[in-house]
């Protein structure tokens, strides 16, 4: 993450929250002193049941939303210094002439500050693959992973 020029007053240190298909998982702290680096595989698993149809998928991908925040361990709860949301199909599966080489590898995006932030918007740079897998349920049905 990046934020050119901007100095935290706030010394505690941070970490990136990902919120996704219903999961939340979060980075280890760094130092809070920008460039931010988080060098984290988070991975995210979920099976759909009832979804036979790829169609029906990408409804309730679109219907999820992916949720990135910036928070600083500042007690009691830490703070909320930036955030990012897009809907999981978008986030999952950028627009091919949104990004640069491969799908998905070295996105940038641009965080909304909160009020609590002060400088410019952070930009978080990443990478994002997906595996969609058919499976065999014991009744016989397939589904979709």
């Amino acid at each position: 993450i990046t934020c050119p020029g901007v100095l935290l007053k706030d010394k505690e240190e941070l970490y990136l929250s990902v919120s996704v298909l219903g999961q939340s998982k979060k980075t280890q702290p760094v130092p809070a002193a920008f460039p931010l680096f988080f060098q984290e595989k988070l991975v995210f698993e979920k099976a759909f049941a009832d979804i036979v149809d790829p169609g029906d998928l990408v409804e309730l991908l679109e219907l999820d939303t992916a949720v990135l925040e910036l928070i600083q361990l500042i007690p009691p709860v830490g703070k909320v210094l930036a955030t990012y949301e897009e809907n999981t199909r978008d986030f999952l599966f950028p627009d091919p002439k949104l990004t640069r080489g491969h799908h998905g590898l070295d996105r940038e995006i641009l965080m909304k500050r909160s009020s609590a932030f002060t400088g410019i918007a952070p930009k978080l740079r990443f990478s994002t693959s997906s595996l969609i897998t058919e499976s065999l349920l014991s009744s016989g049905r397939s589904h979709i992973q």
